[in-house]
């Protein structure tokens, strides 16, 4: 079995992937080894980036703090919630679905993953929110992007490159995150008993008003236990709209979204129950006692509907979040999966395997992309950032 060799700082994460650079030695590179996420590879040595931990900097007043890659999520919120400030991309705790639990690992996974829950329709996903960064390339030079502020810059943008890369470029050190002050107040809007045409379409009417949704979600009749809210029905469909701001705002935004849909059976969840709606659909808590395959399908609104008609039939299930530009769908059948990645192919899709058995995850594909120039970009960049290919190969694609 191969060692684990724990960082403790910059220099030392060089040495590591400079000695292995030498050597052509694969290295898996992970933080709190708490996502389970992509294709299983085979490495000489594991490097932990845990041990890096910790708050470099805060400036409330400044809106960014900048953190060490192994600072757990649970540290970084806790200090936020103190300013009244929060991640506006609302990051996924994916430990309900690999653990049962709560368990948002670290920073760094988290970039790495480039993991966004429900505030990313309106507040950007995370690589928007990465203002610069530290790490170590696969050569095991030191590399530097971005700062404190928001500026635009031209060529490319590496916050946003490494943000999503899995760990296959460089091994972060250091994050430089943009925060956002809590929202006063918040209340859903929940529509009942409708299907799934309607759903886009009360998507497409609400998000083009001027009202600021903040989220949007739905869930089918047949998966809506996946919500514990007494006052949510179990018996029949649901679609949130959660609207954010001071309170005043919030019930005048309400009173306009009850004309819009007056014809529609609605509840009003309150700002208590709004934030447990909310939590349950960013970490996907409703399949957490189940061991199914989990994928996220992100399509355009016109070519979802296209996709959940076409998978009528199918036995599967799932939920839409973002507006309708995704689908988390839990599935048995890899024929079924095999069949979504296709339609995704032919559809300007994406296709990501969030959970998976071993098998699936050695011998399949974790990503699925209807662009093949994502892919040729890909190679380009892992060539120019590890040149010998020794961080996390084959991660993200095989031989890749």
């Amino acid at each position: 079995m191969h060692g684990v060799f724990n960082a403790k700082s910059e220099d030392e994460v060089s040495d590591f992937i400079y000695e292995n650079y030498n050597k052509k030695n694969p290295l898996e590179i992970v933080g709190h080894n708490s996502k389970r996420i992509g294709r299983i590879i085979q490495s000489s040595h594991t490097m932990s980036l845990r041990s890096m931990s910790g708050i470099l900097e805060y400036f409330p007043e400044e809106l960014y703090i900048k953190v060490l890659p192994g600072t757990p999520m649970s540290e970084i919120e806790s200090i936020l919630k103190d300013k009244k400030q929060f991640l506006g991309f609302e990051p996924n705790d994916l430990g309900y679905i690999y653990s049962k639990k709560s368990n948002a690992g670290s920073i760094g996974g988290v970039v790495a993953c480039n993991l966004s829950g429900p505030g990313r329709y309106k507040n950007g996903a995370l690589r928007d929110h990465v203002l610069g960064f530290k790490a170590v390339n696969g050569s095991g030079a030191k590399i530097k992007s971005g700062g404190t502020v928001v500026k635009n810059v031209t060529g490319y943008d590496l916050s946003k490159v490494i943000s999503g890369s899995y760990g296959t470029l460089c091994a972060i050190t250091e994050i430089n995150l943009k925060v956002s002050p809590i929202p006063e107040y918040e209340e859903t809007f929940l529509i009942n008993n409708i299907n799934y045409t309607e759903a886009l379409n009360i998507f497409q009417i609400a998000l083009d008003t001027s009202l600021e949704i903040s989220g949007a979600c739905y869930f089918p009749h047949d998966n809506v236990t996946f919500l514990t809210l007494n006052d949510v029905k179990k018996d029949t469909s649901a679609l949130g709209l959660r609207i954010q701001g001071p309170k005043t705002s919030v019930l005048e935004r309400m009173q306009t979204l009850k004309k819009i849909f007056k014809d529609k059976s609605v509840i009003i969840l309150d700002l208590y129950q709004t934030l447990i709606f909310w939590r349950e659909v960013k970490n996907l808590e409703g399949y957490a006692n189940t061991e199914e395959c989990i994928c996220k399908v992100s399509l355009p609104i016109t070519n979802m509907r296209n996709f959940l008609k076409h998978f009528e039939q199918a036995k599967y299930k799932y939920f839409l979040d973002w507006g309708g530009n995704i689908a988390w769908c839990l599935l048995s059948n890899q024929e079924v999966l095999s069949q979504m990645r296709i339609f995704c192919l032919k559809h300007d899709g994406h296709l990501t395997v969030l959970r998976a058995k071993d098998d699936l995850r050695r011998n399949d594909e974790f990503l699925t992309n209807s662009n093949p120039n994502l892919r040729i970009l890909s190679k380009k960049l892992k060539d120019s950032f590890d040149p010998r290919g020794i961080l996390n190969p084959g991660k993200m694609y095989a031989g890749l």
